[in-house]
């Protein structure tokens, strides 16, 4: 930089779950000045941010005063929830009970009278007794409470009721469904709900930290968090509905691979550590699933980035399966080249046992272990990385350590070591990432397994997980089109050699794709590159795409949006919003003039509060029809929804 140019640079910053990225960017150009790269540290992510930015920082040519933004992008709340990991919940729910085969996601419940109708109106008032009754009975042993009432979004009354006695009556955060969406689905919003208070003990201390070690550094610039529709929002917002990160992270590599490649139409494909994720961009815009986010088995009401999430990335578990063959995934693992350096006779501890599975305490919340779990983190933590047999012979006083542990690792409080793709990227010489005899003795244990060559079996670990990745695109593509294949062992064929790999005696297939594919994220080089050889598509990967994801975090738009319905009924128009009670219209046009005004009104505003410049509003109109009794849609009307939404640019602190 020349001495005295006026320079406006964002940091972006990415906690991934192999690395934790940071760059500094030109804001005015989008250009890349600098990058670095620290491993994440599960143990304790602040140790991992540190390490990014430190590397960043040191490498010169620009000035730490004139950074201005700092964007955060991160996978850990998608990770969190594809792992099961987050704090205990205690869900109240108020006018409905679930159906028996709902998996609500909470720890306790309670279901009492009370909720309105589908026009608002109540149906059976709250019961204050039994309110008080089932508070002290869902609080106790709870990170957090939630509060979902039935046609909460047309009239939220109790639930603020409900969540201001819970204030009341104990010290824990509540989460009431309406604050997060305003769509029907009573399943879909309850466990919407209840992640968000999962979330928020491990958003939170990510978010401290990151603000603890910017502010060690004398970075004052602002920080807005990456959602996962592809706008950012304030660290307010973030720590109050960490639920709305679901996707943060993948949505900024689509963000970050779109300016990087300078591409306008394609599939972005960004592979991690714990994921691989594929969304399309059409004409510079991305495709977004406002019916709600799907991550592992959570149909969710976040909206997001229609993105294709599996559990496939650099982490993931090598295993041999069931029937002797390679399985990769979906759960993840830390590689045995770092988890060597958590314990000095880790690998004369692997040859000894003939094992690769060691436990390690990971940071989490501690907040409610049993005696038992404390007992069996406290050893771990300790001693560092320990098998299942030398926690049995260390820990005398607990009997079932194997659910113990299982029970830990449920929470975040524990992972578990591995053989990954990781390790073998490491031995081929495509990075270093710890210690490379850990990952070949590992290597050798499985090939001894397989009853094959270590060198084969590496091979052939890599030529499946770029496999996976080709069919991963395929099923993206064909579920948007024509929904999910059902599984087979033919279906599973066909895709394999549609993803390039030689599975039939007789028969080639190839599969056509018409945009290009951009690969991002650090192995993108390694497993999404050779697609373009097994299909027909051209494969880019751009200059810096080891870290789209950071580029993407610091170089989007402030955006927010919400939803107002109206209903036609008898004679009149209601007017739905999530954040107040109905309104009734005579006539449709006043009733949609409201709907545009209360819309346009509230993201305004909270574009305005979150310190947006040139704000633009788009507003949609969706007409829902009436369907026949065979799904025919009818040409009746049965509602009206618009749909308003802002974006607007980060205000600058400098």
């Amino acid at each position: 930089m020349n001495s005295g140019e006026t320079v406006k640079l964002g940091l972006g910053i990415d906690t991934g779950g192999t690395y934790t990225d940071a760059v500094i960017v030109d804001l005015e150009s989008n250009r890349v000045i600098a990058k670095a790269k620290s491993p994440t540290t599960y143990q304790d992510l602040a140790i991992g941010i540190t390490g990014a930015l430190d590397g960043v920082l040191a490498q010169g040519g620009f000035s730490k005063e004139d950074v201005s933004l700092v964007g955060l992008s991160t996978t850990l709340a998608t990770n969190s929830i594809l792992q099961g990991r987050g704090g205990e919940v205690g869900l109240i729910g108020i006018g409905w009970r679930p159906e028996k085969d709902w998996d609500l996601g909470c720890k306790k419940s309670r279901f009492i009278k009370g909720g309105f109708d589908s026009i608002g109106r109540t149906v059976e008032p709250l019961d204050k007794e039994e309110l008080k009754d089932a508070i002290r009975e869902v609080s106790q042993g709870v990170d957090a409470m939630v509060v979902s009432c039935i046609f909460g979004v047309y009239n939220s009354w109790q639930e603020s009721e409900a969540a201001d006695m819970i204030r009341e009556m104990t010290v824990l955060p509540v989460v009431m469904g309406h604050t997060l969406t305003g769509e029907l689905g009573i399943k879909e919003r309850t466990v919407t709900a209840t992640l968000n208070a999962k979330l928020l003990p491990i958003i939170n201390d990510f978010l401290a930290s990151v603000k603890s070690s910017l502010m060690n550094r004398g970075i004052q610039a602002r920080i807005l968090v990456f959602k996962g529709d592809g706008g950012l929002m304030t660290i307010e917002t973030a720590m109050q509905r960490p639920v709305e990160t679901i996707l943060s992270g993948p949505a900024a590599s689509l963000m970050g691979g779109k300016v990087l490649a300078g591409l306008d139409t394609c599939i972005l494909i960004d592979v991690g550590g714990t994921s691989t994720d594929i969304a399309y961009l059409d004409d510079g815009f991305p495709r977004i699933n406002f019916d709600g986010a799907m991550v592992g088995h959570w149909r969710t009401r976040v909206k997001a980035l229609d993105m294709w999430t599996c559990g496939l990335g650099g982490d993931s578990a090598v295993r041999m399966g069931a029937n002797g063959d390679l399985t990769i995934g979906p759960d993840r693992v830390v590689p045995l080249a770092i988890a060597a350096s958590m314990r000095k006779d880790l690998k004369l501890a692997m040859l000894a046992d003939g094992e690769t599975t060691f436990y390690v305490a990971g940071k989490g919340n501690l907040r409610n272990l049993s005696q038992s779990e404390s007992i069996v983190y406290d050893y771990i933590a300790r001693e560092g990385p320990r098998s299942l047999f030398e926690t049995m012979d260390g820990v005398k006083d607990v009997v079932l350590i194997k659910d113990t542990l299982m029970a830990l690792m449920a929470r975040g409080n524990m992972l578990c070591t591995g053989l990954t793709p990781t390790d073998i990227m490491h031995l081929n010489g495509d990075f270093v990432v710890g210690d490379k005899e850990a990952s070949q003795i590992g290597l050798q244990l499985l090939a001894a397994k397989m009853d094959d060559t270590p060198e084969n079996l590496a091979k052939r670990i890599m030529e499946r997980v770029v496999t996976r990745v080709g069919e991963e695109v395929l099923i993206k593509t064909m579920a948007d089109e024509a929904g999910l294949m059902a599984s087979s062992q033919a279906a599973d064929k066909m895709l394999h050699a549609a993803a390039g790999e030689r599975v039939f005696a007789h028969m080639a297939l190839k599969a056509s794709l018409d945009r290009p594919l951009i690969g991002v994220g650090a192995p993108a080089m390694i497993v999404v590159k050779p697609l373009e050889d097994r299909m027909d598509a051209k494969v880019i990967i751009p200059p810096h795409f080891d870290v789209g994801n950071a580029v993407g975090a610091v170089c989007s738009l402030i955006s927010e949006s919400i939803t107002v319905e109206v209903y036609p009924r008898d004679d009149k128009f209601i007017v739905f919003t999530q954040f107040g009670s109905p309104s009734e219209y005579r006539r449709l046009e006043e009733a949609l003039q409201s709907a545009r005004s209360t819309a346009e009104r509230y993201v305004r505003e909270k574009l305005e509060t979150s310190r947006a410049e040139d704000i633009k509003v788009k507003i949609d109109r969706i007409d829902r029809k009436f369907s026949d009794g065979y799904g025919k849609e009818m040409k009746f009307i049965s509602s009206i929804l618009v749909r308003a939404t802002a974006t607007g640019r980060p205000l600058l602190e400098k």
